[in-house]
């Protein structure tokens, strides 16, 4: 009935994206455990949501629109200023307050927002729903991204954490270290999986310059890290032969329980 649709949920998709991306996630990720718009369809029942809403600028995006907009997610282009890295910016944030603010006073049997961001600038939104009597749910990383002094809780009803919300909640207290031996296994595993590169192995020496630029750390660093993967068995020894010379490299070593639950968190389907 229409009645029960009094859910409104707004996804600033560009904050989660690059939020998740960190730690080699997908929100739409082909598990449903871990996927962000199942999840929320499951934990809220699709008869109490009325709109689920999702904005970014999705030429930048590695997502599939007609996969969101099959799971009934209304997707919204907007447009960024072309930058890269800590100067992209878009008005994703601004479109999601100004729809918010329209549903708000427009359609008034929406008794329940819920936000999915950890921008800060969603504070003045967070506070004009609640302070009209609105619930206020807010779905955010609880990693440093989120200011331990971020007043964002503090106009919520209720605030999720996004590491136990889509069942991955030992990503939350990862050091520094070990959240780049993450990322250095997926980056050895998608490197063999580039057809550019088939019959070839990757070598030490290349593993540790691609890490030390990828990751901006010294020599001093990613021998250590290179270190660690091998004594904890994320990777194995990989040789080829080409016109009789023998070519020696690594390769991560799904046989590891715990490279093969890194490899199925990032997306990737293994047996």
């Amino acid at each position: 009935m229409e009645a029960d649709k009094h859910i409104a949920i707004f996804i600033d998709l560009e904050n989660v994206y690059y939020g998740l991306k960190k730690y080699h996630l997908d929100p739409d990720h082909p598990e449903p455990s871990h996927n962000l718009f199942l999840r929320l369809q499951e934990h809220y029942g699709k008869r109490a949501i009325r709109m689920i809403e999702a904005y970014a600028d999705f030429e930048r995006l590695d997502l599939s629109m007609t996969s969101l907009q099959r799971k009934r997610v209304h997707v919204h282009q907007v447009y960024g200023n072309g930058r890269g890295g800590d100067e992209r910016k878009n008005a994703a944030d601004i479109q999601l307050c100004l729809d918010a603010m329209e549903v708000l006073y427009r359609v008034p049997d929406v008794t329940t927002f819920v936000i999915v961001s950890a921008d800060q600038d969603m504070v003045p939104l967070l506070d004009r729903l609640w302070s009209r009597g609105k619930r206020v749910e807010l779905f955010c990383l609880f990693d440093e991204s989120l200011s331990k002094s971020s007043p964002m809780p503090e106009f919520c009803d209720q605030v999720h954490n996004l590491f136990e919300f889509l069942n991955i909640p030992q990503m939350q207290n990862l050091s520094r270290l070990d959240r780049m031996l993450q990322n250095a296994v997926i980056q050895i595993y998608e490197w063999y999986q580039d057809p550019n590169n088939a019959g070839k192995s990757y070598g030490s020496n290349w593993i540790k310059k691609d890490l030390m630029r990828r990751f901006h750390i010294d020599e001093a660093e990613v021998n250590q890290l290179f270190g660690k993967m091998i004594r904890g068995r994320y990777l194995e020894p990989y040789e080829i032969v080409v016109d009789g010379n023998i070519y020696y490299g690594y390769q991560v070593n799904l046989e590891n329980p715990q490279v093969r639950k890194i490899v199925k968190i990032a997306g990737y389907m293994v047996s």
